[in-house]
């Protein structure tokens, strides 16, 4: 039953009303450009007083030059790279050789929820498991939402914190899933010996859930992708 709502996004939340400028994007720092020990680059953005990679991570080594375990990308084909990442199994995400460039981290699942709060998400809702957020919160950090005939979004909310999230898709053993229909963040907190918390962005015309963000617990051995925070 947890795969199957983990492929549907069928948990339902009851939702709290959020301040009506939420959207507005942060502007308490200049984005900068940081590098991984395989000399990608990737733009920050700061949201409140947390600094993010406003991109996936791409990296294929740790910060000690030792390759990772994981790290595909997704359908095993270069164009999706710069777009969309590569997806990590938990095990190289908890690895204390340290997966994100120097002085970031994987974000906790209490570095999500500092983000959420500051984004508009109620305050009761943050501890939750579920879908979460009202007034497609969601959507003001995605890259992309398109309408459908199902709900039209506002446009000005759309990637307004400039977070660009992209609907990588996961892999689980072999199957590389989803892309285009969800997107799916690991975080560094494990939740017990098999699962650890993630957070699940939809974007599928069909999904009731595109503006919201969810809180779950899931098998660490699936491969999802990656955003780091800056050390304090």
């Amino acid at each position: 039953m947890k795969i199957l709502a983990f492929f549907l996004g069928i948990v339902m939340v009851n939702l709290a009303a959020l301040p009506a400028n939420n959207a507005n994007p942060d502007k308490s720092g200049e984005s900068t450009s940081v590098q991984d020990v395989d000399g990608n680059l990737y733009q920050t953005v700061t949201l409140g007083g947390q600094t993010w990679l406003s991109e996936n991570l791409r990296t294929t080594r740790f910060q000690d030059l030792s390759p990772v375990t994981s790290g595909f990308i997704p359908k095993d084909d270069e164009k999706n790279l710069a777009t969309y990442g590569r997806l990590y199994s938990w095990v190289d995400v908890a690895d204390e050789r340290k997966l994100c460039p120097e002085g970031f981290r994987v974000a906790t699942d209490d570095d999500w929820k500092e983000l959420e709060r500051h984004i508009g998400v109620a305050v009761e809702e943050l501890h939750r498991e579920g879908w979460r957020g009202d007034n497609d919160v969601a959507i003001t950090l995605k890259a992309q939402q398109p309408d459908s005939w199902l709900k039209r979004f506002d446009k000005t909310k759309i990637n307004a914190h400039q977070f660009n999230a992209r609907p990588a898709g996961v892999k689980v053993g072999n199957w590389y899933l989803t892309q285009g229909v969800y997107t799916e963040f690991w975080t560094s907190s494990s939740a017990s010996e098999k699962e650890a918390f993630a957070r699940t962005l939809a974007y599928a015309w069909w999904n009731s859930h595109k503006g919201e963000i969810r809180r779950a617990k899931l098998n660490k051995n699936y491969m999802f992708s990656v955003r780091c925070v800056k050390e304090a």
